[in-house]
């Protein structure tokens, strides 16, 4: 093989209305270069049943009771052969070529090479790898492809809910990894997934394990409870002014 393989990884936990896209988006890939696997937490909605529709497709795939969503991602990992690590919800679809857009970038000298991903509400998020990452996560998973050797001796925590990948890039970072950003859309995401929770609570528990300075932490956690108050706090006014209008319309027609 003259290519890398990516190891593609969805975990599942009763998402059978948005699964079957999920698993079309990636199945119609180049399988030269694409391996897929899909983790299962145990579904009772029709998930495991749809899974079995497609295992042909597969690489391989389990549904057992897990911790989690950080969990089930480890479970991906240990299962995965590619030299490059992606992971996709089960609410997400890729939206662009691998072999044509990723792959050609996908060289030993980065370990880590990311797009960016528009939600399916029409907001685009552009992923970014630099100093902000001291405050938040700023690399989304979906945009993300790993080397496999960040995987070394790395796991996701299942204990974190919504920042598991924060971890992940936040090592990264202070390592100074070689990294490479295309201008391209890797993928169209759930605006109501879990991973959209803004959780500040987590991600300082998170950058305490890393930034030592304990007045830089406490300036840094002060700061990211704020920005997450404010940004809740314009969301509610936001919404707010939207249901007043709509009551307002209705009632002039």
């Amino acid at each position: 093989m003259n290519h890398p393989l990516i190891s593609v990884i969805t975990v599942v936990y009763n998402a059978r209305l948005t699964l079957e896209a999920t698993l079309k988006s990636v199945i119609s890939q180049n399988k030269d270069f694409v391996e897929y696997w899909v983790i299962d937490g145990g579904s009772t909605d029709g998930s495991i049943e749809l899974i079995r529709q497609y295992e042909s497709e597969l690489a391989g795939w389990l549904s057992e009771p897990d911790e989690g969503i950080y969990d089930a991602m480890n479970k991906g990992i240990d299962r995965a052969n590619g030299q490059w690590i992606y992971f996709l919800g089960a609410d997400d679809e890729l939206i662009t070529e691998l072999s044509e857009v990723v792959i050609p970038n996908l060289k030993s000298t980065y370990s880590i090479v990311y797009g960016h991903v528009v939600y399916d509400n029409g907001y685009p998020m552009y992923s970014m790898f630099n100093r902000r990452l001291l405050l938040e996560n700023t690399l989304h998973h979906q945009s993300a492809f790993y080397h496999r050797n960040l995987f070394s001796s790395f796991r996701y925590n299942p204990s974190l809910r919504v920042v598991g990948d924060y971890e992940l890039n936040l090592r990264a970072y202070l390592a100074g990894v070689s990294t490479l950003r295309i201008p391209q859309t890797i993928a169209r995401c759930g605006s109501q997934g879990v991973s959209n929770v803004l959780s500040s609570k987590e991600t300082n528990r998170v950058r305490s394990l890393y930034i030592i300075n304990p007045i830089i932490r406490r300036a840094l956690n002060i700061t990211l409870d704020a920005y997450y108050s404010y940004v809740r706090s314009r969301r509610l006014m936001m919404a707010t002014l939207r249901n007043t209008l709509k009551r307002r319309l209705s009632d002039t027609i």
